[in-house]
């Protein structure tokens, strides 16, 4: 039989990759609002990659790691054709490969990074190590005929010690991370008060769009990719007039550099009336100005405000302007009272809009309310 020790890292590796699963199928289904790598984990469940078949990747997840788990509980001794030993290796090497396959289109592909996607992807190397500690730690035969009855009876007594000390370590394990996964879905319940109603989330001075009979208020950041890819879809559901669409800064500028300067840019336009029109080019033209140097990002911006023919002169004015810092900073300091954590964060007539940022489910929640 494997050492205890082997048979712990095993289970520790997939209790923690399911723990990691579990939090971010409910990240998804009722969101959270707490990521470990910033906006990345928003930016992530708004890529259609997180929805392969259109179920959540993460259920796949809490599948593969409800696996892992029964495998590493799952006595080593071969019943038949079955070898649990074999099972276990090849199922951590196959959850391997896929966590790898993942991390890498997360941070190529979509361009962001997950922290509980890459905690998932940790515990998997874990979970492998420990197979292949069980795999080379023997076979679990009870050995020879020829032993003295003395000592089969204490290598039963030895092996059922074993068994109770690694039950004793996953019962454990499992309830620490339990208690973590309640604690992490409460806290941000507790600090909201438990409310996805905004109090006060439009403001009479920001940039509407449409004349729709649902108010739809979306606090944005222009250098976030997912409100970018969320921006055309509250555009034309607007221009529909199936909204009134009202936009309000929420730049995260710990790790946005340039989310500042674009929101007050913005908001210079929007001092001429032109607001949509820069807010269109910011969000079509997001990669070619996210990772400028301030002076060069400041080029950009003014480069779009000449294209959509602003008054260049004021325009620089205004966006120089204590007005407009202030008018960016209220629309932040409204986010951080409401305790919003990401964006793009959407408020449809007062109520937070938790399910997936594209077309058929905005249209959907507009239908429901409409219902309602």
């Amino acid at each position: 039989m494997p050492a205890a020790g082997d048979r712990r890292v095993a289970i520790l590796g997939a209790l923690v990759g399911l723990f990691a699963s579990a939090y971010l199928l409910i990240d998804y289904v009722f969101g959270s609002g707490i990521c470990l790598t910033g906006s990345g984990c928003d930016i992530v469940r708004a890529s259609s990659l997180a929805y392969p078949l259109g179920i959540p990747m993460p259920l796949y997840g809490v599948g593969y790691f409800v696996i892992a788990v029964a495998l590493a509980l799952t006595d080593t001794a071969q019943v038949g054709r079955f070898r649990p030993r074999r099972a276990i290796l090849m199922w951590s090497l196959i959850g391997l490969g896929v966590m790898a396959v993942l991390t890498i289109v997360e941070l190529v592909v979509i361009g962001a990074a997950c922290g509980w996607c890459l905690l998932a992807a940790l515990a998997s190397g874990i979970f492998v190590l420990g197979a292949v500690r069980i795999w080379r730690g023997g076979s679990g035969t009870q050995g020879d005929a020829a032993q003295s009855s003395r000592a089969r009876r204490r290598r039963t007594a030895n092996t059922d010690a074993t068994r109770a000390a690694t039950r004793r370590f996953a019962v454990a394990t499992a309830s620490g991370l339990g208690i973590a996964l309640v604690v992490l879905i409460t806290v941000p319940l507790v600090t909201s008060g438990g409310a996805t109603v905004g109090t006060g989330v439009s403001d009479a001075g920001a940039p509407t769009l449409g004349a729709g009979r649902h108010e739809v208020v979306v606090f944005s950041d222009f250098q976030c990719p997912a409100c970018a890819a969320a921006a055309p879809l509250l555009t034309e559901l607007a221009q529909e007039e199936s909204i009134q669409l009202v936009y309000r800064y929420f730049p995260l500028a710990s790790i946005h550099g340039n989310a500042v300067a674009a929101a007050r840019a913005a908001e210079a336009a929007a001092v001429q009336d032109r607001f949509w029109d820069f807010h269109d080019a910011l969000f079509a033209r997001q990669t070619s100005w996210s990772n400028l140097s301030a002076p060069d990002a400041a080029t950009a911006f003014e480069q779009i405000a000449s294209e959509i023919g602003l008054d260049i002169g004021r325009w620089r004015s205004d966006a120089a302007s204590a007005a407009v810092a202030n008018d960016v900073a209220s629309d932040e300091r409204a986010a951080r009272e409401m305790q919003l954590a990401g964006t793009p964060t959407i408020f449809i007539d007062g109520v937070r809009y938790l399910d997936r940022v594209d077309s058929d489910s905005l249209r959907q929640a507009l239908d429901d309310v409409g219902s309602d």
